[in-house]
């Protein structure tokens, strides 16, 4: 069988990708923020669903810059980072490291680009192991420093080309979720703090001898003045040490109530700008000194708080004590603290903060948003830990929608939502499955009629077809919706532990048509006569040719990582036929093809061995595809030719790869999802 050729140049004859962030902001982890030490306006962000993400007006706005790495490590589902895991070369700012994957990464033009310097990528779709990256900071002359997750220091004075390894400090291994990091003083000191053991390590000779202060104190977090020898030291029970003399001897400043348990991320935040102001979150304060901690002012931030671009409910009744990190531009003008799910800045020194998340998406997407048919300004979408989120001006901005109102309080609790549709006739309705939390994980289907002000239940799953669900993260989240194109009161719903059900009635009532494992996507045919369930893991691709009634699988496979449908042909279709070793599927070896199928199913052409994974045909113009390629290192392709070759289209894409596609309403449109972020472009086609 003959195998076409795979093309990476990309086509005049089309636009070139533009790729930008769509969707509401705020809801993983964000682990670390990181100001730029010359350009007051640029910081960094990480995050444990994302990546790395940049924002160069002082945090009001953000942008995704990893997919370098996550190709470089052939990223399947996602790059947990981790604190103190970035630095910026304060002498000549063009040079960046990211000790991510159990790597050393560098970019030599700003964050722009981004290559391997140091370890061994992971294998294919082993996005967590090991758990720890290098802790990186860099002295005022360019020597970098990384500290690796057995607490081993190397030294680069090259921009990370060679690595020696230095002596190692007086501290113990990182623990999983509070690693250890080294510090530089203005002075060229070199410190090593560790949160599982006492003490800070302390070398005056770059690493070759160190010496043990503070042995007493569990050192959470440490910073230096940005001039001279000062330097101060937060621990685990709340006193601030400070020293004047680079570490040599240290006075207990400052006490606030915190109590710090290894483990616990929201371990407090510590920031030094210039002119002596010092800023100090804990536990359950926040405390400011604008003379280098001789005196305090405490801040109760909940009578200046200001959610702004951040949608989502805070985790916490209230934002106080809830600091991973704290950071300040190197003006000294706008300050910025992470607590997981919310970034937030303060430009009156710590009086008043406000959310700032716009582009930086830490949100768990499932499925793709629903575009409205209608209006394709309005858009929803469901995402993990947060429920389901509206746009009604072309994702600018985003607002929660409360679907089940019992479960929704300022305290917070897990609303998972997994999948949201936009009835294609009827312009008010719309359709999500959320769950809810502890022991009501299972799914529940609502319905609105409003433009989603109020829902209503039309299915409970475990009410009406029983099942063994759990109380936390498992299969049960993943399903989909989809309507029978010629008469949307026809309904089929998919959930990965139950199978496939169907109904006639507009989702009054329903009936359990399939079971099966593993069912993840549906589709149908342009007139509704064929119905597709994509499984992963096993049994493959099933088909129903009598509208959903009776299933039978139509190509078995290990799983099927991408199908679509062509919009005009009732009989074409294609898949993504093979997994591989990732978070979605059967640890299989051999690669995905890419399949087409003119007979709707029975029979299939090889296309390609292209590593295929989700898949894309443009309703506009048939003959445009998009695929998402697995390990295979070229991320998002694009074909012209109703699939049968295949350029790149992945240039300013800000994630390796997708985790589906979504049709954006107008010609050219279309916005991928991962599991983290999404991202939208109108330059599919001019």
């Amino acid at each position: 069988m003959r195998l076409l050729t795979l093309l990476l140049a990309t086509t005049t004859a089309f636009a070139e990708p533009t790729w930008h962030p769509f969707g509401p902001g705020g809801g993983g982890w964000i682990e670390d923020v990181v100001a730029h030490p010359t350009i007051p306006k640029e910081v960094w962000a990480m995050t444990d669903l994302s990546g790395l993400f940049r924002s160069l007006d002082a945090g009001l706005t953000w942008r995704k810059m990893s997919a370098d790495v996550e190709r470089g490590v052939m990223a399947r589902k996602q790059i947990v980072s981790h604190n103190r895991q970035f630095a910026i070369d304060p002498k000549d700012s063009q040079h960046l490291y990211w000790g991510v994957c159990g790597m050393i990464w560098a970019s030599h033009d700003g964050g722009v680009t981004w290559q391997a310097v140091f370890g061994t990528a992971p294998k294919v779709g082993d996005d967590k192991t090991p758990q720890l990256g290098h802790a990186m900071a860099c002295a005022a002359d360019g020597t970098v420093y990384a500290l690796d997750h057995e607490s081993t220091l190397r030294v680069s004075r090259d921009h990370g080309v060679t690595w020696t390894e230095l002596t190692r400090p007086p501290v113990a291994n990182n623990s999983t979720d509070t690693p250890a990091f080294p510090l530089l003083l203005a002075d060229g000191t070199l410190c090593v703090a560790c949160r599982p053991s006492p003490g800070l390590a302390i070398s005056k000779d770059g690493g070759k001898t160190w010496q043990l202060k503070l042995p007493e104190s569990i050192i959470l977090t440490a910073r230096a003045t940005p001039t001279g020898s000062g330097l101060f030291a937060f621990d685990s029970t709340g006193k601030l040490h400070r020293s004047l003399d680079g570490g040599t001897s240290f006075t207990m400043i400052k006490e606030v109530p915190h109590q710090w348990q290894p483990g616990l991320r929201f371990a407090g935040g510590l920031a030094v700008a210039p002119g002596g102001k010092v800023m100090l979150w804990a536990l359950s304060q926040l405390v400011v000194s604008s003379d280098n901690g001789e005196t305090w002012t405490r801040h109760r931030i909940e009578t200046n708080w200001d959610r702004g671009s951040y949608p989502g409910m805070n985790r916490y009744a209230s934002p106080e004590g809830k600091c991973s990190t704290l950071t300040v531009t190197a003006d000294g003008s706008t300050w910025l603290k992470c607590d997981s799910s919310l970034m937030c800045r303060s430009t009156d020194f710590g009086v008043s903060w406000t959310g700032s998340t716009t582009g930086l998406q830490v949100l768990c997407y499932f499925n793709g948003p629903a575009i409205s048919p209608h209006d394709p300004q309005q858009a929803m979408v469901a995402a993990l830990d947060q429920g389901v989120f509206k746009t009604s001006d072309g994702g600018a901005s985003w607002k929660p929608v409360r679907v089940q109102t019992e479960w929704w309080n300022d305290n917070w609790q897990n609303h998972d939502g997994s999948v949201v549709k936009a009835h294609p006739t009827r312009k008010d309705t719309w359709f999500a499955i959320i769950h809810g939390h502890g022991g009501t994980r299972h799914p529940r289907l609502h319905r609105s009629d409003d433009g989603g002000e109020t829902w209503k239940l039309v299915l409970d799953l475990k009410e009406q077809f029983g099942g063994e669900w759990g109380k936390w993260l498992d299969d049960s989240e993943m399903g989909d919706l989809c309507f029978d194109p010629s008469n949307p009161d026809v309904m089929h719903l998919c959930n990965y532990q139950l199978g496939v059900f169907k109904s006639n009635d507009g989702g009054q009532t329903w009936k359990h048509t399939l079971k099966t494992k593993n069912g993840l996507s549906l589709m149908t045919s342009p007139s509704g006569q064929h119905v597709y369930l994509q499984c992963l893991k096993r049994t493959g691709l099933y088909a129903s040719h009598d509208r959903g009634e009776t299933w039978a699988v139509v190509r078995a496979a290990d799983g099927i990582d991408g199908m679509a449908h062509h919009p005009q042909d009732e009989n074409t279709l294609f898949i993504s036929d093979g997994q591989h070793e990732n978070y979605w599927s059967y640890k299989g070896s051999r690669p995905a093809k890419l399949l087409k199928s003119t007979d709707a199913g029975k029979t299939w052409t090889e296309l390609a061995a292209l590593d295929s994974g989700p898949l894309y045909i443009d309703p506009v113009n048939p003959d445009i595809m998009l695929m998402s390629t697995l390990h295979g290192g070229k991320g998002i392709l694009r074909s012209t030719d109703g699939g049968q070759t295949w350029h790149d289209f992945h240039r300013d894409a800000p994630s390796y790869t997708a985790r589906g596609f979504t049709y954006g309403g107008t010609p050219g449109s279309v916005i991928y999802h991962m599991f983290g972020n999404m991202a939208r472009t109108t330059k599919l086609h001019d």
